[in-house]
């Protein structure tokens, strides 16, 4: 992931006024991961299953704290369950910043499934998502999607593709 990515990213995180974050440490995610971890601006509790990270973020926004989750595509699939139980039943919002694997311009084999399992599981479970290909627009995107968690009390995903992910793009 290019710095400029990364900076993009935090600067969203800070302007949404997210100032908790949940994640599982992922190779895709490391240098945005280890960015959040060391700005004091956010709590970061690091969890062994994305699952889990729902319920810590679901805890942080009871507790009066505002959350987000920078989890892994196929994360997303995995916390399924939790996602909808407590997320949107309780209507507990929850931000995601997901590197979007298996998003056109991968170039990994195994990721490619995840193209055609992520949006419409998230449209199954009722998240509002959006795609955001060029680092430019990855500030906004997340400040807008913490405002839409917000005033629906939903969860909400940001899906980082192309240039924000793909050193090549």
């Amino acid at each position: 992931m290019k710095k400029e990515a990364v900076e993009a990213i935090v600067a969203g995180l800070k302007q949404a006024g997210i100032n908790f974050v949940s994640m599982l440490p992922d190779s895709d995610f490391t240098d945005a991961q280890k960015a959040v971890m060391a700005d004091k601006e956010f709590t970061c509790v690091p969890v062994s299953n994305e699952a889990i990270a729902f319920g810590v973020c679901a805890g942080a926004w009871v507790g009066g704290k505002k959350p987000a989750l920078l989890i892994t595509t196929d994360g997303i699939m995995a916390s399924a369950f939790p996602l909808t139980t407590l997320n949107l039943q309780k209507n507990i919002p929850v931000l995601m910043v997901v590197p979007y694997r298996g998003s056109l311009g991968d170039g990994i084999w195994f990721v490619g499934p995840m193209a055609f399992t992520t949006e419409p599981l998230l449209k199954d479970l009722q998240v509002a998502y959006t795609v955001i290909n060029k680092i430019d627009d990855v500030t906004k995107a997340i400040r807008d999607a913490q405002l839409s968690a917000e005033a629906w009390l939903r969860p909400t995903a940001v899906l980082l593709a192309g240039e924000v992910i793909f050193e090549e793009a």
